[in-house]
């Protein structure tokens, strides 16, 4: 159940095309709009999806966080499927402060989830930690996915950074985070850690690696980039060690993204000045 006011919705079809506009004024306590082009009579059908949202809260009566992103995204099929793998395009998503889901921010199952948070923040089971910030970009081409700035999570006892890769043709999953206790927040000497957790395997069932153990960036490129470029370990390690994560990765986003022809440069939440 979400709630929604000063919602305005304009469409139109005309010979198999419909093209479709909706804006939310207060969706969650945010606002969010879509742009929906579909035309059913190119062969194969095409779509083209834009949408923009700023501080979307979660499920009203429940504790989350807000979220703020954009989708500039195209593709091409007859099917699902094919629309999946014919995916093309650019997303961006930056969340506030609220209660840590590793589930919610990782595409897993609980099981994994909970076992995926206890690796990375020992001691998270005895008191839920809170997130303070999260931030990404992906691009996608053709049906391949990837998060080439990282994936940068923030909560009071620690620094997370990862990357995610995502095969849609396939409908395979690999992601990998590694976290670093934060100095300075009163941590005892036996709760500094330092620590490293993959994931791979279908969509449907990604399950974790064993004993995977440091930054293993080096052998990433060759699971499935597609072409795809990917920031450096060098920077990965930067953001990890930084005193907020977060906040470095948005800095390596904007300076890589804005003044190009990259979809998102002309996003006002990605580059402020356009």
């Amino acid at each position: 159940e979400h709630i929604v006011r000063d919602l305005s919705v304009n469409g139109t079809l005309k010979n198999g095309q419909l093209e479709l506009k909706v804006n939310a004024g207060n969706l969650n306590g945010g606002t969010a709009d879509i742009d929906l082009s579909i035309n059913a009579g190119a062969t194969p059908p095409t779509i083209e999806l834009n949408s923009n949202f700023d501080k979307v809260g979660g499920i009203p009566g429940r504790e989350g966080y807000p979220k703020t992103g954009v989708l500039m995204l195209t593709s091409m099929g007859n099917n699902m499927a094919e629309i999946a793998g014919n995916l093309n395009g650019q997303a961006f998503l930056e969340l506030g402060e609220g209660p840590f889901n590793y589930a919610n921010l990782a595409l897993l199952s609980a099981d994994v989830a909970t076992r995926a948070s206890r690796t990375l923040m020992p001691g998270v089971e005895q008191s839920e930690p809170r997130l303070e910030c999260a931030m990404t970009m992906a691009n996608f081409k053709d049906g391949q996915g990837i998060t080439p700035h990282g994936y940068a999570a923030r909560t009071q006892e620690a620094n997370l950074i990862g990357r995610i890769e995502v095969d849609l043709k396939t409908e395979m999953l690999q992601l990998q985070f590694d976290s670093r206790s934060r100095e300075g927040v009163g941590l005892a000497v036996g709760n500094v850690f330092s620590n490293t957790i993959q994931i791979r395997g279908p969509l449907t069932d990604p399950q974790i690696v064993p004993k995977t153990t440091g930054l293993v960036w080096r052998g990433w490129a060759a699971f499935m980039t597609a072409g795809l470029s990917v920031v450096g370990e060098s920077v990965l390690k930067r953001a990890l060690a930084a005193e907020n994560p977060c906040k470095a990765i948005r800095k390596d986003i904007k300076e890589s993204i804005c003044g190009t022809d990259q979809p998102l440069a002309s996003a006002k939440t990605v580059c402020p000045g356009v």
